[in-house]
């Protein structure tokens, strides 16, 4: 062939032989993110405990959004039978996380009334924090506390530095309970109202503490308040310790009345878990309804999940619920005020308890047990 030929087919073949690999190329990378996504939504519904699957339950809102970005990437791909295929997944995994988070969207029904009554008496408010333990801005945090005056103040992550910086509290408020470690598990309770028990109490490991107390509100009407920080998951290690210490929680508190759960969860409110838990203990979220108030993490704009909660019994009201100003960590604080109203019982109801949901609870406390026995 003459060089002169050459040169006419390679000017006729190239475009179109490099227009053909990028969007093999292109294809080709799209089919693997889908097969990625796919997997981030079937995944999480297999009933294990295993870091890497329960991990999934987090990013749900984030991952919603990937599979619409993606699903509009599919498009120009339409004509394939595979894309078809892939389109059909990534619309049932869309469907998957609809139906977890969808309890928490604002559009939802609420699970918790807003409160009528006027009447401050039966009123309790609460900020619950987690400071993040190498935050060293304690005094973002005693403004914060200042300025928004709880009734009860509920705190995560504090060491000895912490307690010593927060020393002002102990003049603000009547009543406070710590105990600071260095492990991320400190936990501290400061209050203005009449406690009548308080104790801090290791539900599955005294490394990991919690604080069992009860207290009065103005008007006289006694409240149980558990404050609880249990294990995240992370690599290397599963949410077998948290999914036990939740279901624990639960069953304590499931005949009490006037009872209420918070703190920093590690674990979002739509996690087959939470929901265990609230099967369990019979308490309510007031989220619900309302919607996400993502509290982690205050340092990313994209990667943010609710893992700071607050449950209560069905004789409460919600007066305020709302996501409180950056204080240096890595949690925004949360506010949650509450009215004690019986008759909310008529109207409000938790989820129920059945025969498989309590041999789930078992199986997690039971599994949490060995686990901690074999460390």
């Amino acid at each position: 062939m003459k060089s002169g030929e050459e040169s006419t087919l390679k000017s006729v073949l190239k475009p179109s032989t490099k227009k053909s690999i990028y969007v093999s190329g292109a294809w080709w990378m799209l089919l693997l993110v889908c097969l990625v996504l796919a997997f981030t939504a079937f995944a999480p519904l297999l009933p294990v405990d295993w870091w890497w699957v329960r991990i999934g339950d987090f990013p749900r809102v984030q991952l919603l959004v990937s599979y619409m970005i993606v699903l509009l990437g599919m498009i120009p791909f339409r004509r394939r039978v595979t894309a078809k295929v892939m389109a059909s997944v990534l619309l049932i995994s869309i469907g998957i996380q609809l139906f977890w988070i969808f309890p928490y969207l604002p559009i939802a029904p609420y699970e918790v009334e807003w409160s009528q009554s006027q009447d401050k008496q039966w009123r309790l408010r609460i900020l619950t924090a987690n400071v993040l333990q190498e935050n060293n801005n304690a005094s973002a945090l005693l403004n914060l506390i200042k300025q928004e005056d709880p009734d009860v103040v509920v705190l995560c992550e504090v060491n000895d530095r912490w307690i010593a910086d927060l020393a002002p509290l102990e003049e603000w408020f009547a009543f406070h309970l710590t105990y600071p470690l260095d492990n991320t598990y400190g936990i501290a309770l400061y209050t203005k109202l009449e406690v009548h028990t308080a104790e801090v109490r290791g539900v599955i490991k005294k490394e990991i503490p919690s604080i069992d107390a009860r207290l009065s509100i103005p008007s006289g009407q006694e409240v149980r308040l558990f404050a609880i920080h249990p294990n995240p998951p992370r690599p290397g290690e599963d949410t077998t310790k948290r999914d036990g210490e939740l279901v624990l929680v639960g069953r304590e508190v499931q005949n009490d009345q006037s009872t209420i759960v918070l703190g920093d969860l590690n674990d979002v409110g739509w996690s087959r878990t939470t929901n265990l838990f609230q099967e369990v203990s019979g308490l309510l979220d007031p989220r619900k309804g309302r919607g996400l108030f993502p509290t982690y993490n205050a340092k990313s704009l994209i990667w943010r999940y609710p893992l700071d909660y607050l449950f209560h019994s069905e004789d409460f009201r919600v007066v305020k619920l709302r996501t409180l100003p950056n204080i240096g960590s890595d949690h925004f604080p949360l506010l949650v005020e509450l009215s004690y109203e019986p008759s909310a019982v008529a109207t409000q109801e938790a989820p129920d308890l059945d025969a498989g949901d309590r041999e789930d609870a078992d199986d997690a406390v039971e599994a949490a047990k060995k686990t901690n026995k074999a460390q």
